[in-house]
Parts: C-alpha cells; sequence; structure tokens
C-alpha cells in the first residue's frame, strides 16, 4: 500500500547549500550521531531551534543508580541523627553538598531531563 501523499505546505521542495570547513561538516556530524538523527535532521531541528537531545549512555544510567544509593544512605544517616535530635556531622553536611553539586553537573543546572541531555 502507498504512503499518503503530503499536503503541498508540507512537503520539503527547498534546498540550502551552505559550505562547511572539515572541522564543522565533523562536528555537526558528531552531534548529529551522538543525537541519533540523520544530517538532514539535525541542521533541521537546530534551524527550527528545537533541543537535540542525547540519549544516557548505559555508564550514565550505572553511575545516576550509584549516585542514588549513596543520597539514599545519606538521607538515611540524616533521619537517623535528626530523631536523635543530634546535628549533623560536618562530614555528613559536606558530603551531601558534594553529591549535590555531582548532581548538578549531571543533570544541568537547569533540571533538564534525568534521562537524556540537551547537546
Amino acid at each position: 500500500m502507498a504512503r499518503p501523499k503530503k499536503d503541498p505546505t508540507e512537503r520539503r521542495t527547498e534546498q540550502v547549500n551552505i559550505r562547511l570547513s572539515p572541522a564543522e561538516l565533523s562536528l555537526l556530524q558528531q552531534k548529529a550521531d551522538a543525537g541519533g538523527l540523520s544530517l538532514t535532521a539535525f541542521v533541521r531541528a537546530a534551524a527550527e531551534r528545537k533541543p537535540v537531545r542525547v540519549a544516557a549512555t548505559s555508564d550514565d544510567f550505572e553511575l545516576r543508580q550509584e549516585l542514588r544509593r549513596i543520597g539514599v544512605n545519606l538521607n538515611q544517616i540524616a533521619k537517623a541523627l535528626n530523631t536523635r535530635k543530634e546535628a549533623l556531622p560536618a562530614s555528613l553536611v559536606r558530603s551531601c553538598e558534594q553529591l549535590e553539586v555531582i548532581f548538578d553537573q549531571m543533570l544541568g543546572h537547569d533540571r533538564q531531563s534525568h534521562s537524556r541531555r540537551e547537546l
């Protein structure tokens, strides 16, 4: 069965040709590959100012899982100390702050998607 025809206003009939240095082309291709897009789709998305996101790797996932476990442990320690009305040790406060910095670096300061990051 044939694919339905697009509305004439939706057809892509126009072309734009640009000159790039080999380094510029390589950079665009790397970003397109990282986003799982063809070079054409990547350039089109960039022209429309659409965010191009990169899927997280399995290494990112494992790192996030480990950091999450550490965070859970720190929260349990803090809860136990708060229950006994004791002040939090300075080392625990520092560890929590360091963990927060790491999460901010991983996720971006604007807290984008947990599983994807913007190029």
